[in-house]
């Protein structure tokens, strides 16, 4: 049957509102946003070899890094999917290169790769909080933080969040939030000034109002069990991001319906998470998620790459910084540190009580490997005498322990130049024959059912030097590498004059 023209064109415009009704209704597309991601850097700039079935393999490297963040971010605009890369904190302390230039070069590459935002780790203090502070002035990412205060106003030193629009109505908030950890492992003049309070509290607060705009995640520098108790009380969270264990959450966990993950340390790692995030709604959900491998295949970005060898070559010239005076030899000479107490020893030692604020502090004597002359001290020499980088824990011990570790430490000869040999600080004894005696811990005699707070190295921890009463027991991990806490004494100090005073006696003379 023919339709009349006038029905005809009453048809065709029918069905002409119904598509543009169609079009004008159809739901928008998800949004696809992708997050990447590492924490613990600690000043590993530069590529570094691991042992991997028992085979030497190079690892890491920023330039890397950012090679790979800049090649998934051109992917993404190509398909028009956004991109944020997130560092989860404690950029700093662990390398000569991050010790000696206190942070500047990891700030500007960090720049180059074009972070959008990192939360405050701990170790960011360690170079005072007057060089953090420069370091967030050059930095052209926000450094967020949203419980680390001022003590004499309460209010924020940092940002709490950021904000990043994902359509016209919703909004991608990020939330830091930092270990109250800060206040014990680092020094105390680096965070006389502020406090840490209650990250669950304060996180809580933002995360409310923040939740109604979009998706949150948290970017946090703190304990897994923290982090758990934020995702408990924030249970909307659409990714915690965490560091501070430095241990890769491969898969990741849960915390309800939260998912919490961790990049493992050192840049080892490049994180993603693939979000897809409704632009009406701002639900979200996880299209993908791994972890990247950095490894010698991947490509170096040029740039970075430079930068990084610019520090690298500047770096011989501020080895020969002066940085102190000493009045005295300092011993490490190996047929006495391995045999006796020497004020090199003790100088090390004393350092590492004062530091934690442990009853006790013990060092192997094979960590120390050389003397320092009198005069100019340099970076270099500190560096020599301590070339490991051994990291400062503290440990509950009982009397009786600590009597087992002090006679491992005398068991052997001079002749045999044992590496276990212990040095002190906190604690006095007498060595008779094999036997520790007379053993006075702050001036009174050990109890042997007392429990002591004794500060060591990472390495006696993990059994070395056949230290194996330490392995499994829980500690305090400062995250602070000991030669950098050295080198920051001496620079704070300006002098030493360092001598034995008879801590460790032999019977007999």
């Amino acid at each position: 049957m023919m339709i009349p023209t006038r029905g005809r064109w009453l048809v065709f415009s029918c069905l002409f509102l119904t598509a543009a009704l169609a079009v004008s209704f159809s739901p928008p597309a998800s949004q696809r946003v992708t997050i990447l991601f590492f924490n613990d850097l600690h000043g590993h700039l530069e590529p570094f070899t691991v042992k991997q079935l028992d085979k030497p393999a190079e690892v890491g490297g920023i330039a890397r890094i950012a090679a790979l963040v800049k090649q998934i971010r051109a992917e993404n605009e190509k398909i028009g999917a956004k991109t944020l890369v997130l560092v989860a904190g404690d950029i700093l302390q662990g390398t000569p290169m991050s010790t000696v230039f206190m942070g500047e070069p990891d700030v500007l590459a960090l720049n180059n790769i074009g972070v959008n935002a990192m939360t405050v780790g701990n170790h960011e203090f360690d170079f005072g909080l007057d060089n953090l502070l420069a370091l967030r002035k050059a930095a052209k990412f926000p450094i967020i933080s949203s419980n680390i205060v001022w003590k004499e106003s309460g209010e924020l030193v940092f940002e709490p969040s950021v904000a990043f629009e994902i359509s016209d109505n919703v909004t991608l908030t990020v939330i830091g939030a930092t270990t109250r950890e800060l206040l014990t492992t680092t020094k105390p003049s680096n965070v006389e000034r502020v406090d840490a309070l209650n990250s669950v509290e304060t996180v809580e607060k933002h995360y409310t109002p923040a939740i109604r705009k979009g998706p949150v995640i948290l970017l946090s520098h703190s304990r897994a069990v923290t982090d758990s108790l934020i995702a408990a009380a924030a249970p909307g969270l659409a990714a915690v991001i965490g560091g501070h264990d430095q241990v890769l959450f491969n898969p990741y966990r849960t915390v309800g319906d939260v998912p919490v993950f961790q990049a493992f340390e050192k840049g080892k790692f490049l994180g993603r998470i693939d979000f897809m995030i409704d632009p009406a709604s701002g639900k979200t959900t996880i299209a993908s998620w791994g972890y990247i491998p950095i490894t010698a295949e991947l490509a170096k970005d040029p740039e970075v790459e430079g930068l990084v060898e610019s520090y690298a070559s500047r770096l011989d010239v501020k080895f020969k910084e002066v940085i102190g005076e000493n009045k005295e030899f300092l011993d490490g000479e190996r047929d006495r540190i391995r045999y006796e107490e020497t004020n090199l020893g003790d100088w090390v030692t004393d350092i590492m009580r004062e530091f934690t604020g442990a009853d006790v502090a013990l060092i192997n004597a094979g960590g120390l490997r050389a003397s320092i002359d009198r005069g100019p001290v340099t970076v270099e020499s500190v560096f020599k005498a301590m070339p490991y980088e051994n990291e400062l824990l503290v440990v509950d011990l009982t009397g009786a322990e600590l009597l087992a570790v002090l006679t491992r430490s005398v068991r052997s000869t001079r002749e045999e130049e044992d590496g276990g040999f212990l040095h002190v600080s906190g604690i006095r004894f007498t060595i008779d024959g094999k036997v520790p005696r007379d053993i006075e811990v702050g001036g009174r005699p050990l109890d042997a059912a007392g429990t002591y707070k004794v500060a060591i190295t990472d390495f006696m921890f993990s059994g070395g030097d056949g230290y194996g009463l330490f392995v499994g027991k829980s500690a305090v991990d400062t995250g602070l590498p000991l030669r950098e806490l050295i080198v920051d004494s001496v620079r704070k100090s300006g002098v030493i004059d360092a001598r034995t005073d008879g801590r460790i006696a032999r019977a007999g003379g």
